[in-house]
């Protein structure tokens, strides 16, 4: 950042193929990595013509043509002359990160040094009191992600004790916060559900926390009140936002937190919801696309002029994908996303919601919806769903707990099917797509 280069995070967990494709993108000349991830580097570097460099942290090479960090380290001279590069912060990139590619290979957002320093100041105004030595933040938000990356960038400019974790693991999870003692924690909604429904969840002291940040994806009012019940936690509030927006567009700040909201749009930023089939704005509770315009909005994807285009309409809205709406306050709600609605005879059945339904049951830990393609239907509701230990459910009683809540197009028409758990990625949002997959492998009788 400081030499005016750009920094493209790669998610660890990429294929051979993935990283090809996101190296095409950013056409990075140093890679830095891991021991844990050199191997992996190393057996597609022939096909990213632009790299020069590979550079490994710890000890050891893995390879004799890899450059050790701590042998670069010593070769730098007197830093005291060091002057930051000067940079046109609007129009000069800041990062390419990847777009999370639920719908296929994800695309490269260029963020500007404006964008992040601006999300930046948002981020700081939010954690104006996190500064004394009791408080302790707690993330497992990827670096790679634009959630974890930003976050933890701020975090450490404010100087604030934080606790990382690769990965989530229930028992190292629950004692990282019991010791110690963690004020805060940005967690994604599969997080708040285990915290809701897992038994696990009682043998710990979770009293210390404060406040749980969540984003990612769509957190579900109940969830959210069933936490705050169950563990006396105070306040719960949700972001929105997509990389594409440089992080959150949406958030509570410090105002009121209502459950089941967004909460309100971030200053500088403007927001409307617009029809989805004729794009013409809509007033409180319509749900329609969410669109948002300012400062905060990406450059554009990297070597995508179409894809860029697309997403932005001749006015200068950008277009999320995202289905919601706002109430009387200005308080905003995401219901779901639109290429991820079921279409049931004409209706547009959002996943997100008969997945809230489910999550009520106390016999069910986790669940993803997506739509079973039908001739005559267009496609049926269709629920994957992980049991809770020792509990017994059938696919009736489901069948049944969501018709008893809900309209005709919005019940499981295509039955219920047990699993062991629900494929997600790093950021917490449903593959959807993998769930599609297991349908065409295996059939499923239509109820």
């Amino acid at each position: 950042m400081s030499i005016g280069a750009i920094s493209a995070p790669l998610n660890i967990l990429y294929t051979e193929h993935e990283l090809i494709h996101a190296m095409g993108i950013s056409k990075p000349k140093l890679i830095f990595c891991s021991p844990l991830t050199a191997q992996k580097i190393m057996t597609v570097m022939k096909d990213v013509p632009s790299l020069q460099k590979l550079i490994c942290y710890g000890n050891n090479k893995p390879n004799p043509s890899i450059t050790l960090y701590k042998d670069l380290f010593d070769q730098v001279s007197d830093t005291s002359k060091f002057e930051l590069a000067k940079v046109d912060i609007y129009k000069q990139p800041l990062i390419i990160l990847c777009s999370s590619g639920t719908t296929g290979l994800a695309k490269g957002v260029a963020l500007s040094h404006h964008n992040f320093l601006l999300v930046s100041s948002h981020l700081k105004r939010l954690l104006i009191d996190v500064n004394s030595p009791d408080d302790c933040l707690l993330s497992l938000i990827p670096w790679f992600h634009a959630y974890g990356f930003i976050t933890h960038v701020v975090l450490l400019a404010l100087k604030i004790r934080y606790v990382f974790m690769v990965k989530f693991e229930e028992v190292a999870f629950l004692s990282a916060i019991q010791n110690h003692k963690v004020t805060i924690t940005m967690l994604v909604p599969p997080l708040l559900v285990f915290l809701a429904k897992h038994p696990l969840v009682d043998k710990y002291n979770l009293s210390s926390l404060k406040e749980l940040w969540c984003g990612a994806a769509p957190l579900a009012k109940e969830t959210q009140i069933a936490v705050q019940k169950r563990i006396g936690v105070k306040r719960i509030q949700q972001g929105y936002g997509m990389t594409e927006t440089t992080l959150a567009v949406l958030h509570n700040g410090n105002s009121e937190v209502k459950p089941g909201s967004c909460g309100l749009v971030v200053p500088g930023t403007t927001a409307k919801v617009v029809d989805l089939q004729t794009g013409e704005s809509l007033g409180p509770y319509k749900e329609g696309e969410l669109c948002f315009k300012g400062p905060l909005m990406m450059l554009g994807y990297v070597g995508d002029t179409a894809s860029t285009q697309n997403i932005y309409d001749s006015e200068g809205w950008l277009h999320t994908g995202d289905v919601g709406y706002f109430d009387k306050d200005q308080y905003f709600y995401v219901v779901d996303r639109i290429k991820e609605l079921i279409k049931y005879k004409g209706f547009q059945v959002p996943p997100a919601e008969i997945e809230a339904i489910l999550l009520e049951c106390s016999a069910v830990r986790d669940v993803g919806v997506v739509g079973l393609p039908d001739e005559r239907a267009g496609e049926l509701p269709i629920a994957f769903v992980v049991i809770q230990p020792g509990a017994k459910v059938t696919e009736k009683d489901l069948i049944k707990f969501v018709a008893d809540r809900v309209s005709v197009p919005k019940q499981l028409h295509g039955g219920v099917r047990f699993v062991k758990e629900i494929p997600k990625n790093p950021s917490g949002k449903i593959l959807r797509r993998e769930l599609r997959e297991l349908l065409k492998q295996t059939p499923t009788s239509k109820l």
